[in-house]
């Protein structure tokens, strides 16, 4: 018995971190966040750089969490995939943006953003250059109101725009204003602990 109390405490415990407290709004450069900073990319599925990109703007990690001034850069043909994990992007149901990308640097560069829910099967959002890249996902044809988005892919489209160590779109973060709670991905590893603890607890009432 106390060993099966202790799963579910495990399991309780990761419920309640997933579901969290009410998020304090943010605001980067104008942009607001009701969510806060648990509304930016959490992690690189994948990293492309071109060429003309070198240290320290081939650092994947630079594009995760909120805006701080440091940034990768896409370089020529470039591509970068992220994932929200804590969180997810969605529709507003109106006009308002819903997804902002922070690119920074003096000069206007030239990025395609996609969205997707699986990997698999992605919608295309358009060409973006400069500031503002607030975007509105409601607007889009092939986006489905209020589902929610996991993946966001941004890929250099007009190569040569600037030249080495960080050619292209240099990319700070990436946000959802309209967020919506964390989708599910499917974890063999916590299942299988599941499983053993089912088994188990199967077991000892056998027993």
């Amino acid at each position: 018995m106390f060993r099966t109390l202790s799963l579910a405490a495990v399991f309780g415990a990761a419920l309640s971190l997933s579901t969290g407290a009410a998020a304090m709004p943010t605001t980067y450069s104008g942009v607001t966040f009701p969510d806060g900073d648990i509304s930016f990319a959490d992690e690189v599925i994948s990293f492309n750089p071109g060429p003309d990109v070198a240290a320290p703007h081939d650092d994947q990690n630079l594009v995760l969490g909120a805006p701080d001034g440091s940034h990768i850069s896409l370089g020529d043909n470039g591509s970068i995939i992220v994932r929200f994990s804590d969180n997810s992007l969605t529709t507003s149901g109106d006009a308002t943006a819903d997804l902002h990308i922070f690119e920074v640097g003096a000069r206007v560069e030239v990025f395609n953003i996609a969205i997707s829910q699986d990997l698999v099967n992605w919608i295309d959002l358009g060409d973006l250059s400069g500031q503002p890249t607030s975007i509105d996902i409601d607007a889009v044809a092939g986006v489905v109101q209020f589902a929610q988005y996991s993946y966001v892919r941004l890929t250099d489209v007009d190569p040569n725009q600037t030249g080495s160590p960080f050619g292209e779109a240099d990319i700070d973060a990436i946000g959802a204003i309209s967020s919506a709670p964390p989708v599910a991905i499917h974890a063999p590893g916590a299942l299988a602990f599941l499983g053993l603890g089912f088994a188990a607890m199967m077991l000892r009432r056998r027993r």
